[in-house]
C-alpha cells in the first residue's frame, strides 16, 4: 500500500482527490496539506510514496516544492495536478511520474494509479540496520546477509544522542525529547532543533536505503524495529524469556550474558542515559547470579565459578559473592586464589567501609 500527500490550496480539489485515492484501494495513508511549508515539515519526518502536487500555490509551488522533496528523497514518485495545462512540458522536464488536468475524474486518477503499480520500487527489506548500545555506540548497514555491515556516520554528536535517544527509549514524546536533549531551550526552537536532527537522521538512512525506522505523529515518535537489530532489545527479549520460563535456560543465559559487553552507551556522557544504564546493570548482575546459582544446581561449579567473577566486576562490595568464589576456589584446591581473594575482599572492605570481612569468611579462611 502507498503512502501519499497531496498539496493544494483548493480544499474543494483537495477533498475529491483525496476520495479518489482512498475509493481506489491503492493508498494506505493519504494525508492532505493546503500549506506547502507544512508539507514539506511533514515530509522530512515520514515516508512518502507519490506526492500529488498543485502547481499554482501561493509562496511555494508545486514545481518548487517537488524540487524541495526531491532533495529529501529522490525516490518520491510527483504527480502534478492542475488547472492549466500550458505547465505540462515544464512538468515533465522535471520527471514528473504524471500529470493531470483538473476537473480530477476516477478515470484519469486510475491511469496514475497504473503507472505507479508498473513503477519499480527499491526494497529496503534486503537491508538491516544494526545498532550496538552496550560498551557504547556503534551504527551500521547490512545489505546482505553474508555481506560486512558498513559504519554508518550521522551528521554531528547532537542527531548522533537523538538516535541513540529514540533507540532506547523506543516510543517518546516531542516535549520529553527535548526536555532530555534541549533542556536549554523552550518552544518552537526547541522542536526546530528536534525536526532538524530527526531530518538529518532520516535523510542519512534514505541515503544507505535503510528502512526508515523512526515513526513521527504530532505529540511523540517512536520505533518501528522491522528493520533494525540492537542488542539493547535482545537482551530485554532474553530476560523475559528467562523471566518467564518455567525451567531455566543454560542457552538463554548465556546468550544474555554475552550480549552486555559493558555500560549501555560507555563513553558517552548522556545524563538522561544514567538512570538506564543503572537499571540494566542491575539487570544483568541478577541473571549472572541467577546464571550462577543454576550453574550449581547443575553440578557446574567452574561455570558458576565464572559467573560469580563476572559479578564482581561490577560490584567488588559483595561478600556473599566473595564467599562462593573463594569457596569454589577452596573447592578445586586452588588455595593460594583462595587467599588472594580474601585479602582482596579484605582491602576492599577497609577501604570502603572501614570493615573486615564477616566471621563466616573468616572462618572459611581458617582466621579468627
Amino acid at each position: 500500500m502507498l503512502s501519499v500527500i497531496i498539496v493544494d490550496d483548493e480544499k474543494l480539489a483537495i477533498k475529491r482527490l483525496k476520495r479518489i485515492l482512498l475509493d481506489s484501494g491503492a493508498i494506505g495513508e493519504c494525508s492532505v496539506f493546503s500549506n506547502p511549508r507544512e508539507a514539506y515539515e511533514f515530509a522530512k519526518e515520514q515516508r512518502i510514496d507519490v506526492a500529488f502536487l498543485d502547481i499554482s500555490m501561493p509562496e511555494i509551488n508545486g514545481m518548487r516544492l517537488s524540487q524541495l522533496l526531491a532533495e529529501l528523497d529522490d525516490s518520491i514518485d510527483i504527480v502534478f495536478v492542475t488547472g492549466y495545462d500550458n505547465y505540462a512540458v515544464q512538468a515533465f522536464d522535471m520527471s514528473a511520474l504524471d500529470y493531470i488536468l483538473k476537473p480530477i475524474t476516477a478515470e484519469r486518477v486510475a491511469k496514475t494509479l497504473q503507472k505507479l503499480k508498473k513503477r519499480p520500487r527499491v526494497k529496503t527489506s534486503s537491508s538491516m540496520l544494526s545498532v550496538t548500545l552496550f560498551n557504547g555506540l556503534d551504527i551500521r548497514i547490512q545489505f546482505e546477509e553474508n555481506e560486512r555491515a558498513e559504519p554508518i556516520k550521522l551528521r554531528s554528536p547532537i542527531t548522533e544522542e537523538l538516535f541513540a535517544y529514540l533507540v532506547c527509549h523506543r516510543t517518546a514524546t516531542r516535549e520529553e525529547v527535548v526536555e532530555a536533549l534541549w533542556p536549554d531551550l523552550h518552544g518552537e526552537k526547541a522542536l526546530n532543533n528536534l525536526n532538524t536532527n530527526l531530518y538529518y537522521i532520516r535523510r542519512t538512512l534514505a541515503g544507505i536505503k535503510a528502512s526508515p525506522c523512526f515513526i513521527s505523529g504530532k505529540k511523540e515518535i517512536r520505533v518501528d524495529d522491522s528493520g533494525l537489530q540492537c542488542d539493547l532489545y535482545e537482551f530485554e527479549r532474553l530476560l523475559d524469556k528467562i523471566k518467564d520460563a518455567s525451567e531455566p535456560s543454560a542457552e538463554l543465559l548465556q546468550q544474555a550474558a554475552a550480549l552486555y559487553k559493558g555500560d549501555l552507551l560507555k563513553g558517552k556522557a548522556y545524563e538522561w542515559a544514567a538512570e538506564q544504564s543503572r537499571r540494566l546493570e542491575r539487570s544483568y548482575i541478577e541473571l549472572l547470579e541467577f546464571a550462577a546459582r543454576h550453574s550449581l544446581d547443575s553440578d557446574q561449579p567452574h561455570r558458576a565459578l565464572s559467573y560469580f567473577q563476572d559479578i564482581l566486576k561490577l560490584d567488588s562490595i559483595r561478600e556473599d559473592v566473595h564467599h562462593e568464589v573463594i569457596r569454589l576456589y577452596i573447592e578445586f584446591g586452588r588455595h593460594q586464589e583462595a587467599e588472594r581473594q580474601y585479602r582482596s575482599l579484605e582491602e576492599i572492605l577497609r577501604r570502603e567501609l572501614g570493615t573486615n570481612p564477616d566471621a563466616r569468611i573468616r572462618k572459611l579462611m581458617g582466621r579468627r
